[in-house]
């Protein structure tokens, strides 16, 4: 029955949602994360909300050009603040972190399809063997005899509470990373790596994210413009030192502007976290921001806390599932 009332709800808000009916000019701007095959090794190990396959992803972008005219994220916002004409229904396409498999399977498909997209770089991982620090917990317990066994996991077994009960898919994965969320990021760094000392985990050697000759590339094409997704993707909360912060927001707007030779103007809030302080430093140093709080924007929405729609390939794997997720409804 639940399925059933689901399915329905999906259907109208698909055909009668926002993306389908004129009004007041709306501005869609949809979050991704990863683009990956169903076969390839790193889709097993990442949380489900995290990906998207290139046959879904490639769908996505042909409802788009029917619904929306498809902007860069710079052109709507230019627009806005020079009081230029907007479309009706307007929409941009956003990569958060830089991973490589936005290179290897985003980049030919919008290419292919002409779309342009914002990509919000981690500027002091790229070209790194850094991991963020989900992946860094799913490798670790991914082993199920250390898991079980050794006292360095504790840490992970309590937060994790029923969760961490045997863990045996991606879903139970992405309730532990939920929890563990309320640690800061320093408090994780610490601990993660206090247990990779303990378990003698040597660096893993391939690199999760873009190198800089690639996000190069990337930009190169014309059709990526690349944001600041801060220096290490600290959390900006409250309890991250103030000048930790303003690093994290000013030198990778640097780093970036260094190694792409081009303006950077965008920023993205890492896990969507933010301050007034940090707004406020985002507010001098970038012409916009995006948030995860998700909803669609209007020509009034704040530049700095800008809304946008998560998209991952459970909640857009059809073409009802993915319109009804466009509606801002389900």
């Amino acid at each position: 029955m639940k399925r059933h009332v689901k399915s329905i709800i999906e259907q109208v808000a698909s055909l009668c949602g926002p993306h389908r009916i004129g009004g007041a000019q709306r501005f869609w701007i949809l979050m991704y994360h990863r683009i990956l095959p169903h076969v390839d090794a790193r889709f097993a190990q990442e949380e489900p909300g995290m990906i998207v396959t290139p046959q879904s992803f490639r769908q996505h972008l042909r409802t788009l050009k029917q619904l929306f005219e498809l902007l860069p994220l710079s052109e709507w916002i230019e627009r806005s603040n020079s009081g230029k004409p907007l479309p009706q229904r307007a929409c941009a396409i956003t990569f958060d972190d830089g991973w490589l498999d936005n290179y290897e399977f985003a980049l030919p498909i919008l290419q292919q399809e002409q779309v342009p997209a914002t990509l919000f770089a981690v500027s002091h991982m790229i070209g790194t063997r850094t991991q963020f620090w989900p992946n860094r917990v799913a490798r670790l317990i991914a082993d199920r005899s250390n898991w079980q066994q050794l006292d360095a996991l504790d840490w992970i077994r309590r937060a994790g509470g029923d969760f961490a009960l045997g863990v045996t898919d991606r879903e139970k994965l992405g309730h532990i990373i939920a929890r563990l969320k309320k640690q800061s990021d320093v408090e994780l760094k610490e601990q993660l790596e206090q247990t990779e000392r303990a378990l003698s985990l040597m660096p893993i050697e391939t690199p999760a994210l873009v190198n800089w000759d690639q996000l190069r590339a990337m930009q190169n094409t014309g059709l990526v413009e690349i944001g600041s997704h801060t220096c290490n993707h600290f959390r900006l909360t409250a309890d991250l030192p103030p000048q930790i912060a303003e690093q994290e927001i000013v030198q990778s707007k640097r780093m970036l502007e260094q190694q792409l030779d081009r303006p950077v103007n965008l920023f993205c809030y890492p896990n969507g976290d933010s301050t007034a302080h940090a707004i406020d430093l985002v507010g001098r140093h970038y012409t916009a921001a995006v948030t995860t709080r998700r909803g669609i924007n209007t020509a009034s929405t704040a530049p700095h806390q800008l809304l946008r729609i998560g998209i991952h390939e459970s909640v857009s794997h059809t073409p009802t599932k993915f319109e009804a997720r466009l509606s801002g409804w389900v």
